[in-house]
């Protein structure tokens, strides 16, 4: 055995539980399985995601509390929400919206969310379309939000998720107007 004092020992132990401690870091997602995944997704909003804030060019849908608050933008039809800000991903009140709680009540916002959360998707490709709703999607604990682009197809719905590049994917489970209020409001 190897004679060091109790000071070179402790050296010795500090050392290596340094090297643990890089060794995990380095492979943690091995272990958590959390590494490299498949690009295709297969929901809209990741099941363990809380959502806190539809936006789309014609109206905002936001969570208060429990329950949803529908706000829709000025007859201008500009909704700031959109906009890509500079301040580090960090939301601000949006200056050209106006409140309308009396038209949809809470109840039927709660549906639209819960469609939102259970739209499923299926990859069908990579293209270029035009014509395209952008919405931004905000989840809880993230500081900058979900873009989306969706088109209408025929009768079919089909989104892309910018972030995953130029991936198709056609909502299977859900009909525009279940995401989607119409817009004659």
């Amino acid at each position: 055995m190897i004679r060091l004092t109790s000071r070179a020992w402790n050296n010795v132990l500090i050392i290596s539980m340094l090297l643990l401690i890089l060794m995990f870091n380095l492979t943690g997602n091995l272990f958590s399985g959390s590494g490299v995944k498949d690009e295709s997704i297969d929901k809209l909003v990741p099941t363990d995601a809380m959502l806190t804030s539809i936006v789309t060019h014609a109206y905002t849908l936001e969570r208060v509390g429990r329950g949803w608050r529908f706000l829709r933008a000025l007859k201008d039809g500009n909704n700031d929400d959109l906009a890509d800000n500079d301040n580090g991903g960090e939301r601000t009140a949006n200056k050209n919206t106006e409140t309308s709680d009396n038209e949809i009540d809470n109840q039927e916002l709660t549906d639209n969310v819960f469609a939102w959360q259970e739209a499923l998707l299926e990859p069908i490709g990579e293209a270029t379309l035009a014509g395209a709703t952008q919405v931004n999607v905000w989840l809880a604990g993230e500081s900058a939000p979900r873009h989306y682009l969706f088109f209408q197809v025929g009768a079919d719905m089909l989104v892309q998720y910018p972030a995953q590049g130029a991936e198709l994917y056609k909502v299977t489970n859900k009909t525009w107007s279940e995401l989607f209020f119409e817009e004659s409001f």
